[in-house]
């Protein structure tokens, strides 16, 4: 292979043995500098020796991690799963987008000034080199490029999926998005407002009371959509009311207060909304994590919040959580959206470049996901519905597709119930009902993708539990009187109830 690939240096080429899970294929790692800045990072490329389907699929990162090049099976729902798309033929690629590791500390230098380089890099630069580089390598290797390039990440992961066809819209013919990271610049200040909630209010709530609330919320929506299965599916109507529980003795005045707040997301000290919060329902053990040290209960706000408001806004790691008010909450998030929305945020309705290019995207996101209130992405995609010009046309090149109860990446815990998640999603190979399946058709045989198919994953599932994960904004009704765990026994409509 005679690779000529300017401001790109090939720092390895090996061969990799097969094994049971990958065919044998060659490894191939990339120095890449941005001639903007200089700035390098590493791309690794995967390419079959023999058994290559003539695609290439991009991978994205989760966390501060921009990926894993290190493998061919990493891919952006957070971890390398067996069995990868490597196996299924594709030529893959991913970067850690020159910032090794999992940390954001990366964005302030020794004199904490921000590193706009290192940061643009990690935003937007290298998920597109990679692309470009990748498909250079492949033409290189095979002699011919991709004949349907694709990309497909989650979290952190989607987020990038989603800086793609926003920035780079001619990269992939595909795009596959599980639960996306899409407003930074809001999501990461809005994850320490549970903290901020119960410090300013003085007290600290247990996980055995959040998850105590949890399960009486379930109970009380469950079967608004027609279906008793321990899935809040119609959370529309859930309209529930945490200060119902103070007279049952689980809960004192104060602590629905908390919970009622934490619920409604972060809002000005006069109430106006800042940003969405976690459905009713939704196991709050990330976003509002408590636990007891030493026989004292503690909080532990998240990682990923802290750092973003300590480096990434106010610019002082030393800087204390503790001293947030609400007032300066509200400074602190208003600073954060003017720094970095449209520096690192994906949130850009405007997919119109996108749609030009002949691009396809399937969108999918549990409601009641730990990490990401589900009501963002729903929020994003209506707003990408109007810029479209309404709902015909948003679903000629944009689907959504909502897992009721389905939550961040393939961690369902909290409660002993079944949250429904796409067939294949913890792997790359297209399956039946799986976001990249579907994509694949769409692309290559223009068959639109009316449905996913749901199975039923985490603590007290059903085993073999499936439902079909309609088209937002339908809904699977039941037909009644037919097995609750059959997707057959569902049908995608615009209400649940029959008329």
């Amino acid at each position: 292979m005679d690779l000529d690939l300017p401001g790109r240096t090939v720092t390895g080429a090996v061969l990799v043995e097969a094994t049971e899970a990958v065919p044998e294929y060659c490894d191939v790692q990339l120095k890449v500098t941005d001639p903007s800045s200089d700035e390098s990072f590493r791309v690794g490329v995967f390419l079959p020796a023999t058994t290559w389907n003539g695609r290439f699929l991009g991978t994205g990162g989760a966390g501060w991690s921009a990926g894993g090049p290190d493998s061919p099976c990493s891919w952006g729902g957070g971890g390398g799963y067996e069995p990868c798309a490597l196996a299924a033929g594709y030529a893959t690629a991913n970067t850690d987008g020159g910032v090794p590791g999992n940390q954001g500390e990366f964005a302030l230098d020794a004199d904490n000034n921000l590193d706009l380089p290192a940061i643009n890099n990690w935003g937007h630069v290298a998920i597109h080199q990679t692309a470009v580089s990748a498909k250079q390598v492949i033409t290189a290797f095979y002699g011919v490029g991709p004949t349907y390039s694709y990309f497909q990440g989650g979290s952190a992961g989607g987020r990038q999926a989603m800086m793609e066809a926003q920035r780079y819209p001619k990269d992939y013919d595909g795009i596959a998005v599980f639960w996306p990271a899409l407003d930074l610049a809001r999501l990461l200040p809005a994850v320490l407002w549970p903290h901020v909630v119960m410090n300013e209010e003085d007290h600290l709530i247990p996980q055995s009371t959040f998850q105590a609330v949890n399960d009486r919320v379930i109970d009380a929506c469950d079967g608004r959509d027609g279906v008793v299965d321990a899935i809040v599916s119609h959370w529309q109507a859930c309209d529930f009311e945490a200060r119902s529980l103070v007279q049952t003795g689980l809960v004192t005045l104060r602590e629905a207060r908390i919970i009622n707040k934490i619920w409604a997301g972060p809002r000005r000290p006069d109430g106006q909304f800042l940003w969405h919060g976690p459905l009713p329902g939704t196991p709050l053990f990330r976003m509002a994590a408590t636990t007891t040290e030493n026989g004292t209960l503690i909080p532990v706000p998240r990682e990923d919040g802290l750092v973003w408001v300590t480096r990434w806004v106010l610019q002082d790691p030393d800087f204390d959580w503790r001293d947030i008010t609400y007032a300066s909450f509200a400074k602190i998030f208003e600073k954060s959206v003017k720094m970095w929305d449209e520096l690192v945020g994906a949130s850009d309705a405007d997919l119109s470049a996108f749609r030009a290019a002949g691009g396809k995207m399937v969108i999918t996101m549990g409601t009641a996901d730990t990490g990401i209130p589900v009501e963002g992405t729903i929020a994003y995609y209506d707003r990408l519905t109007r810029e479209s010009g309404g709902t015909n046309e948003v679903r000629r090149f944009a689907r959504l597709f909502l897992a009721s109860g389905g939550g961040h990446d393939r961690l369902i815990l909290g409660h002993p119930h079944p949250g429904l998640m796409p067939a294949g999603y913890t792997g790359a190979v297209p399956s039946p009902g799986s976001a990249l399946g579907a994509l694949v058709n769409w692309v290559e045989h223009r068959k639109a993708p009316r449905q996913l198919l749901g199975v039923a994953q985490g603590q007290g599932a059903v085993p073999g539990m499936t439902r079909p994960l309609c088209m937002y904004p339908l809904v699977a009704r039941h037909l009644g009187h037919r097995d609750i765990a059959d997707a057959d026994s569902f049908v995608c409509s615009r209400r649940y109830r029959h008329r």
